[in-house]
């Protein structure tokens, strides 16, 4: 007789950092997040293969990096319209070839119709409002538009849910949240739990210079948009960003709730992920952009394995890994095939192993973001980081990890890391032209932009 398919529970939000789980830092409040670790298995260093959004999920949906899949920028900026097509092999597609029932309900900002990435059922709360009378409807008078659309989507999957009365195919399911994207707001039932003289900043915020670095990333920590402002604004916006996600916490918990309730929970393989992280004063700057720093690339990551199965040999994953694995490790886990063109293959051997491995190292990238055209591509190693960037900044960053954590100091100039940095500068430049980069001018190109040429 085959083996059961594990049903598949994919808990995704938008812009958290790794470190805002209450776990971790101690401040958050995330309790069902907390249990999901309790329970199942922390990645501690998961590396984003692109820090935005669309490409960010283009890379976990695909298994390719964002230059692989052509999914370089968000739809729209700087008249940039590739995305995902019905052309394109994605994990829901290839879980669908299995048997599987698949399922998306929240933000999608994938920018194609659900239908056409192999989801059956749900449905996209991209760019959505709401009126007061919809608002009340829902329930959420009075509530931010983020908090309701993500409402909305939770609501929708648990109707969902409760209408498979019978299920007699295997489930992949994914509830995306806009939270804590911004717009920031309090969220009133959670804002009491961050009293601002709780709030700590980041080292980097008081500490950063940026003596050496690329000009554009000063210009932004003083603009209006991109600037962490004083010290009363940060920490208040800080208390803000901890309430959307414990608010976040709260709407996966009602779907973990529901697999309990309804005796799914055990043989049930879970993610939670973010897209990326946020600035959040770090480096005196908020939100997200083409910046290379940790607090961008370094995302929450949780597994739960089956209880039928195997488990893992470690509570604590700290092995250097991208996201750009990540589609082809539910399959693995699921005891499925990984199809090569899923090119970040699979990670799942790491929770088999006792211990890292010693030659581990990550790729990432970014092109641009609404504050400007800054493309660069890089490398880390638990020691060092190595950023080049190859469009009009013709720049390099280099970091020491171990003695300067916060990312403070650019190296890439000094002579006594110059053996070093060539090195890690050789490991990128060879990544990138394996897996078929390009140079700046190409991605600016309008037939590029337009989708008319290939990735």
């Amino acid at each position: 007789m085959p083996k059961r398919l594990p049903n598949i529970l994919l808990l995704y939000c938008d812009q958290m950092q790794h470190s805002r789980l209450g776990f971790v830092d101690g401040v958050a409040h995330t309790p069902y997040l907390d249990a999901l670790a309790a329970e199942g298995v922390h990645f501690d260093h998961m590396i984003t293969q692109q820090a935005q959004c669309a490409p960010s999920r283009a890379c976990l949906f695909t298994g390719r990096s964002a230059h692989e899949c052509g999914v370089m920028v968000n739809k729209g900026f700087f008249d940039h319209q590739r995305h995902l097509t019905a052309e394109d092999l994605t994990l829901a597609r290839q879980l669908k070839s299995h048997g599987y029932e698949t399922a998306y309900f929240g933000k999608s900002h994938l920018h194609a119709p659900l239908t056409e990435l192999g989801f059956d059922h749900g449905g996209s709360y991209d760019e959505l409002s709401y009126s007061a009378e919809e608002a009340r409807n829902l329930g959420c008078a009075g509530l931010h538009d983020s908090f309701i659309s993500d409402h909305a989507a939770t609501e929708d999957a648990l109707k969902y849910l409760e209408s498979r009365s019978e299920p007699v195919s295997p489930l992949f399911l994914t509830l995306s949240l806009n939270l804590p994207h911004p717009p920031f707001y309090a969220d009133e039932e959670f804002i009491g739990k961050f009293p601002l003289e709780k709030m700590a900043l980041p080292e980097s915020y008081y500490r950063e210079t940026f003596r050496g670095k690329p000009r554009y990333q000063q210009e932004h920590a003083e603009d209006g948009m991109h600037s962490a402002g004083d010290e009363a604004q940060q920490k208040e916006m800080t208390a803000q960003y901890y309430s959307m996600i414990a608010r976040a916490d709260a709407l996966f918990g009602r779907v973990i709730e529901h697999f309990k309730a309804h005796d799914q929970w055990d043989n049930a393989l879970v993610l939670f992920l973010s897209d990326h992280g946020d600035m959040m004063g770090a480096h005196k700057m908020v939100v997200k952009g083409t910046l290379p720093y940790d607090e961008l690339y370094r995302v929450p990551c949780i597994f739960k394995l089956p209880a039928a199965g195997a488990q893992s040999r470690r509570a604590v994953v700290d092995d250097l890994l991208s996201s750009q694995g990540i589609a082809g490790t539910l399959l693995e886990l699921a005891g499925l095939d990984v199809p090569a063109c899923f090119t970040g293959g699979s990670f799942a051997d790491a929770f088999w192993r006792d211990a890292r491995p010693a030659d581990e190292i990550v790729f990432f990238e970014h092109y641009a973001a609404y504050w400007g055209i800054h493309p660069f591509y890089g490398c880390r190693t638990r020691k060092r980081k190595y950023v080049r960037y190859y469009g009009d900044d013709l720049a390099e960053e280099f970091y020491d990890l171990e003695s300067d954590p916060d990312e403070l100091l650019n190296l890439a100039g000094d002579p006594n890391y110059a053996l070093e940095k060539e090195a890690l500068a050789a490991q990128a430049d060879g990544w990138w032209q394996r897996t078929g980069g390009r140079n700046a001018a190409y991605y600016a190109s309008e037939d590029f932009k337009s989708g008319l040429l290939a990735p």
